[in-house]
Order: structure tokens, then sequence, then C-alpha cells
């Protein structure tokens, strides 16, 4: 099991819940999409694992992972047809434009095997706290912490199936968290940074919080977004995780 300083707090969550959907099999090929540096990819067994991503340096330090590592457009991939058996694409989808998420996941469904399973993170449009908290004027769709994480889209959760569908994809699994809890847990984070409302730090000494408070707060957005994910999973909105299967 990774330490979960290693992941982040949230990280660590859609790790656990990535490996409970994957189950206990032993894929041949992995294919981690969007997947940076790897760290995820790293994670999981199986005996070639590769990492495609947009971004040169990631892959360099995927490499150093002793990853595979490819510069692709997830549109695009360099792969043969049913070329993988596990497809990662974790914080991906949100941060590509809206009309071309179906192209996507299109490519991802045309490298994956039949009965093979893609893995899901990304962020949905509906019923959650932050939408409300953190609006972004003129953002439409898209928050504050949208825009600050460079997002390009939040689909609706029919807008997603039918784009899963579209791609010839299933939906086996879903599960909504972020709800409520970990929106008032990182409210309270930035208020005990110091940050003010438009997200400018007081002072620099405020930026750095002590080595317990911070392992606190950790704990506690674990906490709190796994009893979003218990008592609110069913609510379309916030953070999904989904397993599709070819």
């Amino acid at each position: 099991m990774p330490p979960r300083d290693a992941l982040g707090p949230l990280g660590w969550l859609v790790w656990r819940t990535f490996r409970r959907y994957a189950g206990r099999r032993r894929y041949d090929r992995l294919v981690d999409l969007g997947g940076g540096e790897g760290y995820f990819a790293s994670l999981f067994t199986g005996r070639r694992k590769i990492v495609v991503d947009a971004v040169a340096p990631a892959l360099a330090v995927a490499r150093g992972r002793g990853l595979a590592a490819v510069q692709a457009d997830l549109r695009l991939l360099p792969f043969k047809d049913g070329a993988c058996d596990l497809i990662l694409l974790s914080d991906v989808l949100e941060h590509v434009p809206g009309p071309d998420v179906e192209a996507a996941l299109r490519e991802a469904a045309r490298v994956l095997q039949p009965g093979g399973v893609a893995l899901v993170n990304t962020s949905c449009y509906g019923i959650y706290l932050r939408r409300w908290l953190r609006r972004a004027p003129g953002g439409g769709r898209l928050d504050r912490d949208d825009l600050k994480d460079g997002h390009l889209n939040r689909l609706t959760a029919d807008e997603l199936q039918q784009a899963v569908a579209a791609a010839g994809l299933k939906m086996r699994r879903r599960r909504y968290y972020k709800h409520l809890f970990q929106p008032l847990t990182a409210l309270a984070v930035r208020l005990l940074r110091g940050e003010r409302e438009a997200g400018e730090v007081k002072a620099d000494k405020a930026q750095t919080l002590a080595h317990g408070q911070m392992r606190f707060l950790n704990a506690l957005r674990i906490f709190v977004a796994t009893w979003d994910a218990v008592l609110f999973g069913w609510l379309p909105g916030g953070a999904v995780l989904y397993k599709l299967e070819k």
C-alpha cells in the first residue's frame, strides 16, 4: 500500500477505490492515459505499464520509475486496436475540451481489449456544495477552483454517460464524492492558512502549517470524502469514479 502522504489525501481515496474496482485480476498491459509522471500506474501490478501524456518532462519522470512512456494526443493514440486490458484516466477528462471527451473515450475503447476495464476519475456538474461556494462570475459550469486547476469542462452525469455509451463502453460501477463535507473542509483549510477569499496569502508564514496540523487535516479530508461517498455517492455531482468495461 502506498503512503497516504505520497498520493495526497484524495489521491489515496481514488487509488483505494480504483484497486477495489480493478479486483484481484492481474492485468497484462496497463495504459495510463494522461498519466503524467506515472505515479498511479506504478501502483498497479501488471507485466507492462505504459504512461501516455502530452508533457515531455512528466514522461521523463515516469521513465525514471521504470515505466514505458509515450508522448501523444489522447484523441489519437499510437496503439493497435485491443492493445491493452486496463486503462486509467485519473483527473484527465476535465482537462479535455467538452466536445472532445467522447473522442478521447472512443480512442480508449478502441485500444482496450474486449472485456477490458477502464477506470475513470473526473469532475461532474450537478449536486455539490462547491458549485455555490466557489462560483466563478462568468465561468458558466466551471467554478473558481476549476479555473485555477486548468479544467476545461464539467459535463453533467447524463452527458458523461452518453459519451461513455457512444464510445462503446459499458458502465459497471460509479460513485460520486466531495458533495458536502469535503468543500467545507477545504474552506476550513483556507482559513487556517490565512488565505483571503480571492486566494491570496496574507503572510508567508501563514502558508506553512505545522506538520501535525497537516497530518490531521489530511486525515480529516480522507475521512470526510469517504463519508461523502457513503452518504451521497448516488447523487450525481462533484468528483465521480467510474468502472467501465468494453
